[in-house]
């Protein structure tokens, strides 16, 4: 792909650039999963997905570039048919890294559902296998009617008007998806007492996407933002995305173990595997809603300074120890 400079800071051409890179990669990797959907053709086509729509997203309004709407939608679908796939492959993981070697009963449960997943596995990815193959299909062809993108010829020479231009609009970009987090997170710290369990996790799961947003937006502004700027920021996104992640990777594999274990009368080692991946998943949300709080020190500041009169006859916060 070529650099802002080398399209002389133009940002139709920029546009260009970036989104027929994303495009030609994801027509790849469509084939790739259309091919053999293994766990990391799964995985590849899901993120890969994901950053061509923010691309399309980011790039919107731009004079002279078509709006691939068709594009998206079929990129949401094959991330959509490929999604209980990738499901079962992350709780897989999570399960047979969860530790019960302290009781040799509870790992043969562990061993057992593990041994249940897996056939789960099987048996989606047989049962999908038509619909994965369609949208990959699908994917490629409306890819290629797009491709080569048709926006005008490249500048010759670099514009410092064109540059100022560009690079306002990239920060305003990421400045917009930033917000997008923070306004997340505060809503989630001010309803945190109200919020029963689950919509918790569903608020701190729309919190996840949006830092996926921000991270895929800040890769697209990286040729235009200084690396003192851009290294630490992209550092903090991906431990926030990986832990956001991690979090909602428990919670999935708790509902898939509580419906395997419940489903009949639980043994006491179930339940005592059952207990082990809810507390695996309070403390994974416990983790990234601390490090989400470092997004947001003024509103913690705030709360304390709050008068001690106040907080004596306020209810305690229990957002992060009940998430």
């Amino acid at each position: 792909m070529l650099s802002p400079a080398e399209v002389g800071y133009d940002l139709t051409r920029y546009a260009q650039e970036w989104q027929s890179e994303r495009l030609r990669l994801t027509r790849t990797l469509a084939l790739r999963v259309a091919q053999k959907a293994s766990s990391r053709a799964i995985h590849d086509i899901r993120v890969t997905c994901r950053r061509l729509r923010e691309a399309i997203a980011f790039f919107q309004g731009v004079p002279e570039v078509p709006p691939l709407s068709d594009v998206g939608r079929a990129a949401r679908r094959m991330a959509r048919a490929v999604g209980r796939l990738r499901e079962l492959d992350v709780s897989i993981k999570r399960l047979r890294d969860l530790d019960t070697t302290s009781s040799r009963e509870a790992d043969r449960v562990k061993k057992d559902l593990l041994a249940a997943l897996q056939r789960q596995r099987r048996n989606a990815a047989r049962k999908r296998r038509t619909r994965i193959v369609k949208r990959a299909v699908k994917l490629q062809a409306v890819i290629a009617e797009n491709l080569p993108l048709r926006v005008r010829p490249r500048a010759t020479e670099v514009d410092a008007a064109r540059e100022s231009e560009l690079r306002a609009f990239v920060e305003a970009r990421v400045a917009a998806r930033r917000v997008d987090v923070e306004n997340l997170f505060d809503t989630f710290l001010q309803q945190g007492d109200k919020m029963e369990p689950s919509r918790r996790a569903k608020q701190l799961h729309r919190i996840r996407v949006a830092i996926k947003h921000w991270r895929y937006t800040s890769e697209i502004a990286r040729a235009i933002m200084p690396r003192v700027l851009y290294r630490p920021l992209a550092a903090k996104l991906k431990n926030l995305q990986e832990l956001g992640g991690r979090s909602q990777d428990f919670t999935d594999l708790a509902k898939i173990v509580e419906k395997e274990l419940l489903a009949g009368e639980p043994t006491p080692n179930g339940r005592r595997v059952l207990a082990k991946v809810r507390s695996a998943r309070t403390l994974a949300a416990n983790e990234f809603f601390e490090a989400l709080r470092l997004l947001r020190p003024s509103v913690h500041a705030a709360s304390e300074r709050e008068p001690r009169s106040s907080r004596r006859h306020s209810k305690p916060s229990s957002v992060g120890p009940n998430l």
